[in-house]
């Protein structure tokens, strides 16, 4: 099943409003809506705190949030070494322009940046192609 089609069986199930047919996931322009695992979005809200955060010593929380921030953690399908490359260059720069259906406020424009991106080599047949697996990087709102 399709990130596209798991987000329809929900839409369906739950009865949201959105419009699904309209489901995109694009970095700077380019597509990876396809290049996804099944369930291959997981969206976190953190925020972001002062330095003077934190408990006191009767135990007492003091916060002092700055900012909420938006992180995406991505993993991808198995991917052939071409597709591997397609997505791998459109995360490449410092800060990406990332386009998606945000849970919390709809479609969405979001500056975001990448990090830490690991795969594996899953095969390498005769012929010299190889196939990635496991796929995963994090978009984080700057």
């Amino acid at each position: 099943m399709s990130e596209f089609s798991s987000c329809l069986t929900e839409t369906r199930r739950y009865g949201a409003q959105s419009d699904v047919a309209a489901y995109r996931f694009t970095v700077n322009g380019v597509s990876l809506l396809n290049y996804l695992a099944e369930d291959g979005i997981k969206w976190t809200r953190f925020d972001v705190e002062a330095p003077d955060t934190g408990r006191t010593l009767d135990g007492v929380m003091h916060r002092g949030r700055v900012a909420t921030k938006v992180r995406l953690d991505i993993t991808c399908r198995p991917l052939t070494s071409s597709e591997a490359a397609l997505v791998l260059r459109a995360i490449l720069p410092e800060y990406v322009t990332v386009r998606y259906i945000d849970p919390q406020d709809g479609s969405v424009t979001r500056t975001m940046y990448s990090n830490n991106i690991p795969t594996i080599c899953a095969t390498v047949n005769p012929d010299g192609t190889a196939l990635w697996k496991d796929l995963s990087f994090p978009l984080i709102e700057r």
